[in-house]
């Protein structure tokens, strides 16, 4: 690729700080920048600390309406189509658009919920989607997306969430280019805020409790009956969902939404992650790289395992299943020595997932847009 490419990023909330899809837009778009000319357009900008921006060209797009969702994302994808349309080689959308080139896909298919019912579950889904204006305009806007059509490119952020895009539209097979999301080699010093003698720290990180296991993990403890072991929880999720015994009411540390997990990586002993759905899990890798022994679902629920196994991190064959989580943690909780290899062991590992290797896996979809332009630029000449 040329220096002189012009790129222009799309994401509604451009913020450092934010979920999963926000975290990764923001790292990729700094090593974008370190090479190519990058604008990036969004409604909410956060540059955070870091001096990396500096390459950046920021754009705000006016944010008409806040709710209905919906009605506030089909003016995005409006408002980026007319300030974007014709001044950049690449356009790459990381939120439902129907005009970029390249898509950084982060969540399942909205279609999922039809493709996977049966029966008159799915009849009743379907009648429930025609009547809804909101289903309607997601489901409109996903197709666009992702239907394969000449200069238009898919990247999905794990192998997990590429199953997931075919299964709902199987003419994309063999097209999506898989970019992870990755780390900062060696940039998180191996630092304990905790001494050997204080309880042993379970850590878990969700907005959603639910699909994130958190009741689970507190079951798990309940089954235990540890009094030394205790549970923090980073997140926005509502405490008052979660089943909570008595016995348990000390032992359970809420923190809310954090702006940086650092030093909560730091005075943890274990990440635990039984989540139900994630297509990737980015918690689990920066927990890695903070030294910390992890406890997670396997790849059949997330993406991110298709880089563990049982050498580098506690795999959970069924997340739903509390009594193999108390196991779990019990190994950890008992053999201190099998605890500090895996998580040397996933230190390792976390050291081998960084960005540098996300922004080549990125440009090998730019490079087959700029081709496809340059040819057709070339058969339009020869006419």
């Amino acid at each position: 690729m040329k220096t002189d490419t012009k790129i222009a990023i799309l994401i509604r909330h451009y913020n450092p700080s934010g979920g999963g899809a926000e975290r990764y837009a923001v790292e990729l778009t700094k090593q974008l920048a370190t090479q190519f000319e990058v604008h990036l357009f969004s409604q909410t900008i956060e540059k955070g600390e870091s001096n990396s921006s500096s390459n950046i060209t920021f754009h705000t797009i006016p944010q008409y309406l806040k709710r209905p969702r919906y009605l506030n994302q089909l003016l995005f994808s409006w408002s980026t189509r007319r300030a974007t349309k014709g001044k950049f080689d690449i356009v790459h959308s990381h939120d439902m658009v129907t005009h970029a080139n390249v898509y950084t896909l982060h969540v399942p298919c909205v279609k999922t919920r039809w493709s996977e019912a049966e029966g008159w579950r799915k009849w009743l889904r379907w009648l429930n989607t025609i009547i809804s204006p909101r289903k309607l305009a997601y489901l409109w806007l996903e197709k666009v997306q992702i239907t394969p059509k000449a200069g238009k490119q898919l990247i999905a952020v794990s192998e997990y969430l590429t199953r997931n895009i075919v299964m709902n539209y199987p003419k994309t097979k063999g097209t999506i280019t898989i970019a992870y999301p990755g780390i900062h080699p060696n940039n998180n010093p191996y630092i304990k805020l905790r001494t050997a003698d204080q309880p042993f720290r379970l850590l878990a990180v969700a907005n959603d409790f639910k699909r994130k296991g958190v009741q689970r993990v507190i079951d798990a403890m309940e089954q235990l009956n540890q009094p030394d072991i205790q549970l923090t929880i980073a997140g926005s999720g509502n405490p008052n969902s979660l089943r909570i015994p008595s016995s348990l009411q000390k032992n359970i540390q809420f923190l809310g939404s954090v702006k940086s997990l650092n030093e909560i990586y730091q005075a943890a002993d274990c990440l635990i992650h039984p989540t139900l759905v994630d297509t990737y899990g980015m918690v689990a890798l920066e927990a890695m790289s903070y030294h910390l022994p992890v406890i997670v679902s396997n790849k059949n629920y997330c993406g991110f395992s298709e880089h563990l196994s049982e050498s580098n991190a506690l795999l959970l064959t069924d997340p739903t299943d509390s009594k193999e989580i108390a196991k779990k943690i019990n190994l950890l909780y008992t053999d201190r020595e099998l605890s500090s290899k895996i998580a040397s062991n996933g230190f390792d590992k976390s050291q081998t997932i960084n960005w540098d290797k996300t922004l080549r896996q990125t440009l090998v979809a730019y490079n087959l847009i700029l081709k496809e332009q340059k040819n057709a630029k070339r058969n339009y000449c020869t006419r």
